[in-house]
């Protein structure tokens, strides 16, 4: 183990000394340079509902017509055969006929409930705890599982299941929630205020302390997520928490900072190394335990930044502006000297189911910190790109498709 607890297990070609930030901002040219203006950030996150087709929460209207929010509901079941927790098989059909049975009757037009989440919790494709995987027993890859919220995000509720799960949209997702972690408003000032407000504090830990001073439950809200800044002490912020009615909370000053830190280089590949060792857990929730995968890890780093990329890394790879399109003509060679010449660090590749943060080369090798469950790792890992050289999928550097950069 080093000094700061991370495993001392290395990827090929991976020397210790690179396991730091500092081994890579040495490398840049200017690190604290910003990489966009505010007013250019602030573009590239409306841009994204466009790319993705989901609006933002608060921009959803009181009403809705039904057949919409049923295509949306429908839209997430599975279309492919999953195993339920006894490795049977479960066909699409199966599911869609099960939802139409815990589904109520909606109205027309359905009315749009704003809330809070109270806490981190699973947002996922049906309303239900039985678990679906894609091969029999492989619990730790709950396929319904679409991601994660956590304390403070804006939803829209407009339907609830039989088992009092509500259906919401949430920062850039549709999907189900338990009941228990969202506080509903109804909407108005109050729900409105609470999510713009500031100033604010952001998450830059990869879990923040948060106490509840009205009942010293302690918890935690995960990297990138913002609450409302009331006061400061030499060890503490104040905040607001969203626990019924509102609650004063105490944040833990190391864990988090006023407003959003600087995109630059420093701060995102600052951020990044905060979470080496992480174990990985598909769609931010690995059997019960709270964490990030491949995508959601570069979601949460940009966001201390105040952008906000989709979830997906398909999704990631659209809303941001292409640098590099990799063809299967290319040869290693070519791609590494793409990757030097023209991709910066810091920049965002997209693979097959798969994405990576860059950071840099050696001597031309380029090298990357990505949250994988591959080639013998399930955790957040630093590697070149000969990473599964060999296997079935083969090496990073052939499935690479594209780099981009956050910019339009």
């Amino acid at each position: 183990m080093s000094e700061e607890g991370v495993s001392m297990r290395l990827a090929p070609n991976v020397r210790f000394e690179m396991l730091n930030a500092a081994f890579w901002l040495e490398r840049a040219p200017d690190p604290d340079a910003p990489l966009l203006a505010p007013e250019q950030i602030a573009a590239f996150n409306a841009n994204v509902h466009g790319v993705i087709g989901i609006p933002p929460v608060l921009d959803l209207p009181d009403w809705l017509p039904r057949d919409e929010v049923a295509r949306r509901i429908r839209a997430y079941v599975p279309n492919r055969v999953l195993y339920n927790s006894q490795g049977l098989p479960v066909e699409p059909a199966a599911l869609e006929k099960w939802l139409d049975e815990v589904m109520p009757d909606l109205p027309d037009p359905v009315r749009v409930d704003f809330g809070l989440a109270t806490q981190c919790a699973n947002v996922l494709a049906l309303p239900t705890g039985e678990i679906y995987t894609s091969r029999p027993f492989d619990y730790a890859f709950d396929r319904k599982q679409e991601t994660t919220i956590d304390v403070g995000w804006p939803v829209a509720v407009v339907a609830t299941s039989q088992d009092e799960m509500y259906f919401c949209l949430t920062p850039l997702y549709w999907g189900w929630v338990h009941r228990a972690y969202i506080v509903r408003l109804g909407g108005g000032e109050v729900f409105t205020s609470y999510v713009t407000e500031e100033p604010f504090i952001t998450t830059t830990a990869p879990w923040g302390g948060l106490a509840n001073l009205a009942t010293g439950h302690a918890f935690t809200s995960q990297m990138g997520t913002r609450l409302p800044f009331r006061e400061e002490t030499p060890d503490v912020y104040e905040t607001c928490l969203p626990i019924p009615p509102f609650a004063r909370g105490y944040a833990r000053k190391d864990d988090f900072a006023v407003g959003y830190l600087p995109l630059t280089l420093r701060s995102l590949f600052t951020q990044a190394f905060k979470l080496l060792g992480e174990p990985y857990a598909w769609g931010g929730s690995r059997m019960g335990i709270f964490g990030r995968d491949c995508s959601r890890m570069i979601r949460d780093v940009y966001a201390t930044t105040g952008v906000y990329l989709p979830r997906n890394g398909d999704q990631q790879g659209r809303a941001c502006k292409e640098v590099v399109a990799f063809t299967p003509e290319m040869n290693d060679k070519s791609r590494k000297a793409a990757l030097v010449e023209s991709v910066p660090p810091g920049a965002i590749l997209e693979l097959p189911g798969h994405v990576v943060l860059y950071l840099g080369h050696v001597h031309g090798e380029p090298y990357v910190i990505h949250d994988t469950a591959s080639s013998g790792f399930s955790e957040v890992i630093v590697s070149d790109l000969s990473l599964g050289a060999g296997s079935p999928a083969g090496s990073l550097l052939r499935r690479l498709a594209r780099a981009v950069v956050v910019g339009l």
